[in-house]
């Protein structure tokens, strides 16, 4: 493998990196891209819904996928600001458990929870998701939304998967991937920068996904690419982003607020567009059964 489908960091470095790019850029996240920070989902052939339909739309394609069963108990590993775990309370009447590494996080998602009536059915911790404290069997669903690509030990993650769903339960994975394992340096040079900027371990070409579940027991592992029902949203957001880039006001005044690492934050979004562009990033999703 080339270096670039390596960790970036060592575990606890990479853990102080991500809660602190998350604690302090909580707001321009949601503010830039909603409530739902993640990928948009853009049908073939279908009218443009908008960036924040498109972002329920990949939520609603990865219940699909799974699927998941109306009632599960969901384990959200990587849970961000709550959204989908709101979704899927509201939507399914699922008992959701959300972790992260960001207290931030943990207060936007339940702050949402409570606005969305579902304080209930939902529970947000802070907690590492490569070893979590919870008893073997709890959950009939694990759904990772964009967070694997933040897990140092990809094979670690998916055995804590494997251990804390029950038998018959579902891991769903949705993240970022390589093109392959044959990058160029220019290749590895650009996710580099982008490891950098979004503050992420490193990526892996979606069948080694597969090939770590299945070399761990799981079974009925299934995959997609989903890269061109994705990639609008880094067209949609280098336009939402051009507009601070251009005011000098709105970028110091970002730099006073949040530090000099706003620079690399808004540099991120053109260099994702260019991953996508050059077919070097693509887009996948795993979904693998616990065997009986």
């Amino acid at each position: 493998m080339t270096s670039a489908l390596q960790p970036r960091w060592p575990t606890p470095d990479l853990h102080a990196a991500i809660k602190d790019h998350y604690d302090g850029l909580i707001e321009l996240y949601e503010s830039l891209w909603g409530e739902h920070i993640h990928h948009g989902y853009w049908a073939e052939g279908e009218p443009d819904p908008g960036r924040h339909a498109a972002q329920v739309r990949l939520v609603e394609e990865l219940i699909r996928f799974g699927p998941v069963p109306a009632g599960s108990r969901v384990l959200d590993a990587g849970c961000g600001i709550g959204a989908s775990a709101v979704l899927l309370a509201q939507r399914l009447e699922c008992r959701v458990d959300g972790i992260t590494l960001s207290a931030e996080q943990i207060g936007r998602a339940e702050t949402k929870a409570a606005e969305g009536g579902v304080s209930g059915r939902t529970a947000f911790r802070l907690a590492d998701a490569l070893h979590t404290d919870y008893p073997d069997g709890t959950f009939d669903v694990v759904w990772a939304l964009e967070s694997c690509e933040l897990m140092p030990d990809k094979r670690a993650f998916l055995a804590e998967c494997l251990r804390v769903l029950k038998p018959g339960g579902t891991l769903l994975v949705a993240t970022w991937c390589a093109r392959d394992d044959r990058l160029d340096a220019d290749e590895s040079r650009l996710l580099g920068r982008i490891y950098r900027d979004f503050v992420v371990s490193h990526v892996l070409p979606l069948g080694h996904y597969a090939e770590l579940s299945a070399g761990l027991g799981f079974t009925d592992v299934r995959t997609a690419d989903w890269s061109e029902r994705v990639s609008d949203t880094w067209k949609l957001s280098s336009d939402i982003v051009k507009p601070v880039v251009r005011d000098p006001s709105m970028v110091w005044k970002l730099v006073r607020a949040k530090g000099m690492d706003i620079f690399r934050f808004l540099n991120s979004v053109p260099l994702m567009k260019q991953a996508y562009e050059r077919g070097v990033m693509r887009y996948g999703v795993l979904r693998a059964t616990r065997p009986l």
